[in-house]
């Protein structure tokens, strides 16, 4: 038999090709495994962008949130930095001998025993009504400079004002540096001031920066801090080049310079934190010396790590999505069970059913293959799962570079909180996910009412902010401030944002300054400034009920003066004299009511403010206080010291006078006590009708 010719033979090969796609194109097995195959694919994908997606903004909202948390912390920092600066100035700056205006030698001393404002401050001095420098002091080196401040801004409106100021930037004249200066009015002991004590601060040497939790721009590749004034002049900066200039000269600060020049160069104290231009800029107000404070960070510094697992994942998810594809290809032709066996077991799948590797059919063929499709599309859901919770534990982990604690909470329960969040409850990491909210709350109380305040915050467009008491794992309790923000706004079921820091320390030196602020520091009477804030307030309230024609009740003033104190002060030294000070406070206060008002003016003076008092009581309390004060007997050493007491007492009656003329009427009546023979009380004259 002769061989086809070759032309015949290439046609029929052409033929078996056809015919075999043809077969291949109408196959379920092939239609199986590419229809199973992308739908896989698609899901995985989908899926995996959704979730990093929705990761992604919660973390790069959280990463806000604590930038500006940052930021508020380093304004809060910096403006107690300037109170207490503030604080110490009038510490130092008590009424000052008359001999250290004139002679050197008290200037010298008087500078000397201001060690711990020296270490405060660049430099120290003090300055004449004149605006002449009396004396300086530039770390230990105390000298007499010819130097004059009258032409300095600050300085004139610390002497009109009898007030603290905070200057603006400028060149110092004595380290011909960029500073800013602080000043306090030194008061004589009539009231009036006297001269100007005031300590500069160097900005090139980072003064306003230091200590101030890191931001003094020790990683100034990734983060920085920066303070202007009001007019955008930089005051502190990691770089001292750009001490002094304008603020959008700063890199990564031009887009921020100029929506805060745009809003009118506001000093908000609220933070705030946004992303533009490259970089994450937080920026608080620092109100009192209106500075604001700016973070700038590189946006791939702090969100670089989250990119790449987002890139990584779906890298990944493509993979996997294609490793599917073809294990459906090889699984799908062994495929052909009884089809009514698929739909049991397709039926058994679910909560409830079987473990997925039991029950299936063992069949061959289209139906087989399409059982293995099935139990490969449900393995890969398995591994999308098991990559998402790969992927919040990556989200918590940069939850926990958070420098204060950090949760998410939905339904009242922890679903995300960051390590340090646990570590200030005493628990594990992630030892808090699951719980409910109440189990870090001190009392049903403060949890029940947070609710209200907190949907009161939100319906209201603003976060949420308050102090709370929190109990500890150990039992122990602390105050924190809490801070919430809702992950949307328009969705209460979507969850809350948490921040929250430890403020027991801050907290109680906030009270003790505030008590500090109203009492003497030796008896712990109240002050001087206390007593004539009270004084006033109870003058103005009497004439508002004179102007309503209504009747007012009398009251009196008892100005006291220790008799022979100075003998003890010379005798015992001033020791005793302290003590003696203590013990004439307990025995006014033993003798008077609790909500009477008992204050030491200064030296050996006190007084008492009696509300609701007639005159006839007053003078009878007044007795009463004299004998209490001739009581004190002090041992000291070997003997007893004892003091008495001159009382001036003057009745708040109509015609009312100004609380001045008032402290005056007592102080000459006490006056008039101690020339009658001291042990005495003396009732000032009334005042006269106005003509």
């Amino acid at each position: 038999m002769s061989q086809p010719s070759l032309p015949t033979r290439t046609r029929r090969l052409m033929h078996r090709l056809r015919l075999r796609a043809s077969l291949w194109s109408g196959s379920l097995r092939l239609r199986l495994a590419l229809s199973c195959g992308a739908l896989i694919a698609v899901s995985v994908i989908v899926v995996t962008a959704a979730v990093l997606a929705r990761g992604s903004a919660h973390t790069r909202q959280a990463v806000l949130d604590n930038e500006a948390a940052s930021v508020d912390h380093l304004a809060v920092l910096l403006r107690d930095r300037v109170v207490r600066l503030q604080l110490a100035l009038r510490a130092a700056a008590q009424p000052v001998d008359e001999r250290v205006m004139l002679d050197r030698e008290a200037q010298q001393r008087y500078m000397s025993q201001r060690q711990v404002l020296a270490t405060l401050f660049s430099t120290i001095a003090l300055v004449d009504l004149d605006g002449r420098v009396l004396v300086l002091r530039d770390g230990s080196t105390i000298s007499h400079p010819d130097i004059r401040v009258g032409d300095r801004p600050y300085f004139h409106t610390t002497l009109q004002q009898a007030r603290p100021v905070v200057s603006d930037p400028m060149i110092g004249r004595v380290s011909r540096e960029a500073v800013v200066a602080l000043t306090m009015p030194v008061l004589g002991g009539d009231g009036l001031v006297r001269a100007v004590l005031l300590g500069t601060l160097r900005l090139n040497s980072r003064d306003l920066l230091y200590g101030l939790g890191g931001a003094d721009g020790s990683n100034q590749e990734v983060m920085q801090t920066v303070i202007t004034d009001a007019s955008g002049l930089v005051l502190a900066h990691p770089d001292p080049a750009y001490i002094l200039r304008p603020i959008d000269e700063v890199p990564g600060l031009r887009v921020a310079a100029a929506r805060w020049i745009r809003a009118g160069r506001p000093i908000e104290p609220l933070p705030e934190a946004y992303s533009d231009a490259g970089y994450v800029v937080a920026a608080a107000g620092v109100p009192g010396p209106d500075w604001m404070v700016f973070r700038i960070a590189n946006t791939d510094a702090l969100l670089g790590g989250v990119r790449s697992v987002v890139r990584e994942a779906l890298f990944y998810g493509a993979g996997v999505a294609l490793l599917a594809m073809a294990l459906l290809w090889v699984w799908v032709t062994r495929l052909l069970r009884p089809l009514d066996q698929l739909e049991e077991r397709a039926r058994a799948l679910g909560p409830g059913g079987p473990p997925l590797e039991d029950g299936w059919p063992d069949a061959a063929g289209e139906v087989g293959e399409l059982e293995r499709a099935l139990r490969v599309a449900l393995h890969q859901r398995a591994r999308a799962e098991a990559c998402n919770a790969e992927l919040l534990v990556k989200l918590r982990s940069v939850m926990s570079t958070a420098p204060i604690g950090l949760a998410f909470t939905r339904a009242r329960a922890f679903e995300l909180v960051s390590d340090e969040f646990c570590r200030l409850f005493g628990h594990p990491p992630g030892g808090l996910i699951g719980e409910s909210a109440r189990l870090i709350y001190a009392s049903d109380e403060d949890y029940a009412g947070l609710g209200a305040k907190v949907a009161q915050s939100f319906a209201e467009g603003r976060p949420y902010s308050g102090d709370h008491h929190f109990v500890r794992r150990d039992g122990s309790r602390f105050v924190g401030e809490l801070t919430g923000r809702p992950v949307d706004p328009h969705d209460s079921g979507a969850g809350t944002i948490w921040l929250l820091r430890d403020v027991t320390q801050e907290r109680a030196e906030q009270r003790e300054l505030a008590w500090s602020a109203s009492h003497d520091a030796l008896t712990g009477l109240l002050n001087r400034a206390h007593f004539e804030r009270t004084l006033s307030l109870l003058v103005e309230r009497n004439r508002q009920l004179e102007r309503a024609g209504e009747p007012w009740p009398t009251a009196a003033v008892l100005f006291i003066d220790l008799d022979l104190f100075k003998q003890v002060n010379d005798s015992a030294g001033h020791a005793a004299g302290d003590d003696m000070l203590r013990s004439v406070a307990r025995a006014l206060t033993g003798s008077l009511r609790r909500d009477e008002c008992v204050a030491r003016l200064g030296g050996d003076e006190f007084a008492v403010l009696l509300e609701g008092c007639d005159p006839i009581a007053a003078e009878r309390l007044a007795h009463k206080l004299l004998r209490a004060v001739e009581q004190i007997r002090l041992p000291w050493g070997e003997r007893q010291l004892q003091v008495g007491a001159s009382i001036g007492l003057v009745v708040l009656e109509p015609p009312l006078r100004e609380p001045d003329a008032l402290m005056h009427a007592a102080d000459l009546a006490c006056y008039a006590a101690k020339q009658s023979g001291r042990h005495a009380v003396r009732i000032a004259e009334r005042a006269e009708p106005p003509v």
